[in-house]
């Protein structure tokens, strides 16, 4: 089932209304019937992978409670501190071997789950699959929201063994925790000791929150729909045409397809955190207005929020606290007394993204897309101490000229990196590397701009309707909650803006034919 669709929107208003109408401590239940409902639908059949990984999420996070209960119990009968240092350290281990058994098979399953895309179409050319064994591995072996219902279980497994937040004993709500149905597909990564208190408190109906709700999935879906989904015709005709492309048409292609990224997933973010605030639910933030970052690390602060905290939290912290980045961060500081301290960091930092490129894609072209932004962060790590001394030496004032360099300067690395995971192989991305620096021409791009999917009245309205959103951003970026401030405003002001974006919506938005309207981009990562 997709968000974009009447089936969704009927679902949406139905289980609202029960939502409300059940008493105050049964309102999960109807989530959990909606989640399920939406999934089932969603896969066309018997929802297998998130119920297996579900099992083993609730077995290992009862085993790890009562591991540490019986742990406590057994400390306080011995009085010898040796005896429970002894006893700690094999509980400890113990807990820690089912958290990398639990971690291990599940990112197995994830790796075999993503992969499968590659090895289906060699095992059909072989002749080794049918037509039915075709759909069962498209329902059951690749299932909707794999990376995000995995990802969100393993971080559940390891706060419980961390002891930051509670095992639950209710299969039930820890289902709910990881197939709620606005952040299946996508996310954003939300972490139980949050999620589980929005599902457990009071939920009172609000007209102003359900307003601003409906509000957040309107402008979600006006991103999506004229802005991504514009955009994408014209991206789409580039990257899919023939070589004898101006170097111009290629930058432009490029520099739309990072406005359509962003559009397209803040847009379902919009659309999800929206649904979610109309049941008084509130998930994490994903995004904030990321092409305003100074840098390649604020950008990926701003970017995929609930991704970043994760690798951050999960594999980051965990490699740098355990002993073998103790021992690698020991020896590298005997060997190189200066750099030696970063050495530890590099590693995780390394680590991280080769993760990071491996979740997001299938090909080589992702695993470097990981290998340039992990060694781009790791020369800022080791280079950081000597930009202040470089801005002095050089006189170089921070003010708005500054800034403005310095966003640029991001743009222009995020651009270099989305040529490689936009393009369809990395020849194809080396052809466009060497087109936009040897064989820019200019006008020859500007008059066959329009030869591409979009006419010059195409563009202008995607003009207008990226302005429209970079203003909305501004006032965000300047920490005004613009719903607020348009509800504050006359009432002839404030419902043109709603009927404006709603009929620009309907009117301009790209919809039927054979283009997918509703095949976000994130659902390929």
């Amino acid at each position: 089932m997709k968000l974009l669709s009447i089936n969704f929107v009927i679902l949406w208003v139905i289980f609202f209304a029960l939502y409300y109408l059940a008493p105050k401590k049964r309102q999960w239940m109807i989530l959990a019937v909606a989640s399920g409902l939406f999934y089932v639908v969603g896969t066309g059949g018997i929802p297998s992978g998130i119920l297996l990984t579900g099992a083993g999420a609730y077995g290992c996070g009862i085993y790890l409670k009562r591991s540490l209960e019986t742990q406590k119990e057994a400390l306080s009968l011995l009085a010898d501190k040796e005896k429970k240092k002894t006893l700690k350290q094999g509980f400890e281990k113990r807990r820690k071997r089912v958290q990398i058994l639990y971690f291990v098979c599940s990112l197995g399953i994830l790796a075999l789950t993503k992969y499968m895309v590659v090895i289906l179409p060699v095992l059909q050319g072989a002749g080794l699959t049918t037509p039915r064994s075709d759909a069962f591995f498209e329902r059951v072996v690749m299932p909707l929201g794999v990376s995000f219902y995995t990802l969100t279980a393993i971080g559940y497994v390891v706060d419980v063994g961390r002891e930051q937040c509670r095992a639950e004993e209710n299969p039930a709500k820890l289902f709910l925790f990881l197939a709620y149905f606005p952040a299946i597909t996508q996310g954003p990564f939300n972490r139980y000791v949050k999620l589980q208190g929005e599902f457990e408190r009071e939920h009172v109906f609000d007209y102003e929150r359900m307003l601003f709700g409906v509000q957040r999935f309107v402008w979600g879906a006006f991103k999506k729909l004229v802005i991504a989904d514009r955009i994408n015709l014209f991206v789409g005709n580039v990257f899919e045409g023939a070589g004898g492309i101006p170097g111009s048409i290629y930058a432009l292609a490029v520099i739309f397809y990072m406005i359509q990224l962003y559009a397209d997933f803040s847009g379902y973010m919009d659309m999800a955190l929206g649904i979610s605030e109309t049941f008084d639910i509130f998930l994490p933030e994903n995004f904030k207005r990321p092409y305003f970052s100074k840098s390649v690390a604020e950008f990926w602060r701003r970017w995929h929020i609930t991704l970043g905290t994760w690798f951050k939290d999960y594999v980051m912290f965990s490699f740098v606290m355990s002993g073998t980045g103790r021992k690698i961060g020991k020896s590298a500081k005997k060997r190189w007394p200066k750099l030696g301290k970063h050495v530890t960091g590099i590693v995780g930092t390394m680590l991280v993204w080769l993760l990071t490129g491996m979740w997001h894609g299938r090909t080589v072209s992702y695993i470097l897309w990981g290998i340039y932004y992990g060694v781009i962060m790791c020369v800022s790590l080791v280079l950081e101490p000597q930009y202040g001394i470089w801005k002095e030496k050089l006189s170089i004032k921070e003010g708005k000229l500054y800034s403005l360099f310095c966003m640029a300067r991001t743009w222009v690395i995020v651009f270099v990196a989305d040529v490689l995971i936009r393009s369809e192989s990395l020849s194809q991305a080396g052809m466009i590397y060497r087109a936009i620096l040897m064989d820019f021409r200019v006008r020859e791009g500007i008059l066959g701009v329009t030869s591409y999917g979009l006419s010059k009245y195409a563009f202008l309205l995607l003009a207008f309707s990226c302005l429209l959103w970079l203003a909305v951003s501004v006032w965000e970026e300047r920490e005004k909650d613009v719903r607020r401030e348009l509800a504050a405003c006359p009432m002839a002001v404030r419902w043109c803006c709603y009927y404006g974006v709603a009929l620009l919506l309907l009117i301009t938005g790209i919809y039927g034919g054979s283009y997918d309207t509703a095949a976000f981009l994130y659902q390929s990562f």
